[in-house]
């Protein structure tokens, strides 16, 4: 069956190979690699959870890395990015770690990897992206589309960076149904009830800072919260109506 991930995999593949004679030329880059610590507090009825891991950022105009993030450009000049991506979903559910005792006999909902593709249209006033995703492992088989609007702000002689975010994000039925529906399989086993989920639109913010304490070091920290839809608020899963993201880290820059 050929499914819309391999649409986007077409789309980005025949941009990269046919657009790179028109991109902004190669550069050497600039590679930053260090660790970050995230305190995630899902809406879940679960405990929070820290997770600390590698992390790395370069771009050469042809490939990049940022995070959790890497891909290629099909196409970029001064105002236009289109890029196919692959980047790391770190939604998930562990029953073992629920606070709510009929929950702990839920199936597992697992991270997963999404790839994908962004266009962002770079103007006097920020950048405005559009990007698509779909998820590769089969998990879910769900698909989510990011509408959002990116400043960068430099303060400090250059020293502080702040890069503020604001969008929407739409999640199809597949997508909501792995992270927050219940199976009647589930309910039967559990006593839950069962909740089929819908698609949703939901607002999101993200703001985050990187401060150069000198040529070789750097350090950041990232913000994040996503209002859930009355799709994800109403599950049986769901304590609350926000998910939050603290991410802490460093980098050294060769």
């Amino acid at each position: 069956m050929f499914h819309f991930k391999n649409a986007l995999l077409l789309l980005g593949l025949t941009l990269s190979v046919g657009s790179f004679a028109e991109s902004l030329p190669t550069t050497d880059g600039n590679l930053r690699i260090g660790a970050n610590a995230s305190f995630n507090q899902y809406a879940y009825h679960q405990d929070d959870k820290v997770t600390v891991m590698p992390q790395a950022f370069y771009d050469n105009n042809r490939v990049y890395i940022k995070g959790a993030e890497a891909g290629v450009y099909g196409y970029k000049d001064a105002s236009n990015e289109w890029r196919m991506t692959v980047g790391y979903d770190s939604r998930e559910f562990r029953p073992d770690d629920s606070t709510v005792a009929n929950l702990k006999g839920l199936d597992e909902r697992k991270w997963s990897v999404m790839v994908g593709s962004s266009y962002m249209k770079i103007t006097p006033y920020g950048g405005f992206r559009i990007h698509a995703k779909t998820d590769a492992l089969g998990r879910s088989d769900g698909t989510t589309v990011k509408l959002a609007h990116l400043s960068r702000f430099k303060l400090m002689d250059n020293q502080l960076t702040i890069y503020p975010e604001l969008g929407v994000q739409w999640n199809n039925k597949d997508y909501n149904q792995y992270y927050y529906g219940i199976s009647q399989q589930e309910s039967a086993r559990t006593g839950v009830t069962a909740y089929q989920a819908d698609s949703s639109i939901n607002p999101y913010a993200n703001v985050s800072a990187s401060y150069a304490f000198n040529p070789k070091w750097s350090g950041f920290v990232s913000q994040s919260l996503e209002y859930l839809s009355d799709e994800q608020k109403n599950s049986p899963m769901v304590d609350n109506r926000l998910d939050s993201k603290t991410i802490i880290g460093f980098n050294y820059h060769f």
